[in-house]
């Protein structure tokens, strides 16, 4: 099984299409949560290594790095979880056939050139200005080919149109965005409405 796993993370950089269409058909679920958490993981420790400590007086690389890495994988794998889901009942909305198990596995392996992230990062923090800036749009395009490979795990996992993929991922970000927004405004109302009585009684 590892070697095809190794085999099916090389097909996500060099042929996604057909690596991520099998990913979704052999359901290799623990090994997406694997990729997805050993990326938190590498990420959240390459972004503590170029924090500056300076402004924590006392605070050491060591005291962080643990507490951090805890909250970073525990955060990542709940929000991965609950992402993949409202993709998932979306996609049943716009006619999608997959199972659960099979985008949870596509969309977890499709994660795995976010890892380029991390020598980008150094590069940016010990380069020149030019070498930033060059690292800043290297991260953009890696940012984008992630969604993008994104789409394509959708599209492979609930055999969808493209066009339909990309109408799922917008309308699963599209909702959950409209549903805190719409909270934040009932409690700005409530707190409003609570205020005004509270001042007519006094």
């Amino acid at each position: 099984m590892s070697g095809r796993v190794l085999d099916w993370l090389y097909g996500v950089m060099a042929s996604p299409v057909e690596a991520l269409r099998a990913v979704a058909e052999e359901k290799p679920v623990w090994w997406a949560f694997a990729v997805v958490v050993g990326a938190v993981t590498l990420l959240s420790f390459g972004m503590l290594s170029q924090a500056n400590l300076d402004a924590l007086p006392g605070v050491t690389f060591e005291d962080l790095l643990g507490s951090v890495l805890i909250v970073a994988v525990v955060a990542s794998t709940v929000g991965y979880f609950i992402g993949v889901g409202i993709l998932h009942l979306a996609a049943l909305l716009f006619g999608g056939e997959g199972s659960f198990a099979g985008l949870v596995s596509a969309m977890g392996f499709a994660q795995f050139p976010a890892l380029l992230l991390l020598p980008l990062m150094v590069l940016a923090r010990v380069g020149g200005p030019v070498v930033a800036g060059l690292s800043t749009v290297a991260s953009i395009g890696v940012v984008v080919w992630v969604a993008a490979l994104s789409v394509i795990s959708l599209r492979e996992a609930h055999g969808m149109s493209t066009r339909a993929a990309i109408g799922t991922c917008v309308f699963s970000i599209v909702i959950p965005v409209a549903a805190l927004v719409g909270l934040a405004l009932l409690v700005v109302v409530i707190a409003g409405i609570i205020g005004a009585g509270s001042s007519i009684a006094l």
